[in-house]
């Protein structure tokens, strides 16, 4: 990174320079563990302080278990309080049910950024067929009015099943947004639901009916040519 007159350039691994006022960088999270005296108990913690689990969140000492920051990625206060009820269950032996996969990541940048399932280059990865479907805040009247012309809606939807893979949003209120997808996800809904139901006018909500006719439209123009 350069510090120039001007502002900041960022030089990426690829060589991409890419220019801004400022730039914000993290090193990521630290497991505060170092006085809990995790010897005591029979338990190590790596370089950064965490703690490992099982699927299930029990540590090597078996009776001990362990959630949240201490245990790594995601380290997010809503995710370290699910695996805290989980954990209890397990330690019980009582039936529970994780969304793992569907656990959403939100940035609480401005403007906010938040995402939940899979990812494009996730997808690619494992060869699922899938298609995007956009929208822009700009195209919406709650936007004009909240004056963001930046944010934007993004779906990913299973050419297969029209089942909804993962939604990725940017912009005003994206932490809140990320949640109608989630839910959808949740119960096995397709993108259908959102091309049906009525979302409430002006909203920011309205971004997933822009974009779920976007998706549509092209898995229809896809399908005429099979």
């Amino acid at each position: 990174m350069e510090n120039t007159a001007k502002g900041t350039v960022t030089t990426l691994a690829s060589g991409k320079k890419i220019p801004a006022d400022m730039v914000m960088y993290s090193a990521g999270r630290q497991g505060v563990t170092d006085e809990l005296h995790l010897d005591k108990a029979n338990l190590t913690a790596d370089k950064r302080g965490r703690i490992s689990v099982d699927e299930r969140y029990r540590t090597e000492v078996g009776h001990i278990y362990a959630v949240g920051d201490v245990i790594g990625f995601p380290a997010l206060a809503a995710t370290s309080m699910d695996q805290g009820r989980l954990a209890a269950y397990h330690a019980f032996d009582e039936p529970a049910r994780e969304l793992h996969g569907l656990q959403p990541i939100g940035i609480y940048t401005v403007p906010e950024i938040s995402y939940c399932g899979k990812t494009e280059a996730e997808l690619t990865g494992s060869s699922t067929p899938y298609e995007v479907g956009m929208s822009r805040y700009r195209e919406l009247a709650r936007g004009a009015i909240v004056g963001d012309s930046y944010g934007m809606l993004k779906l990913l939807v299973s050419t297969e099943d029209r089942t909804l893979l993962g939604v990725h949003v940017f912009g005003t209120n994206a932490t809140d947004l990320v949640h109608i997808g989630q839910a959808i996800m949740g119960c096995g809904g397709t993108v259908d639901y959102l091309v049906d139901t009525v979302l409430n006018y002006p909203t920011l909500s309205e971004a997933y009916k822009v974009a779920a006719l976007d998706v549509t439209n092209k898995i229809r123009a896809l399908q005429a040519y099979s």
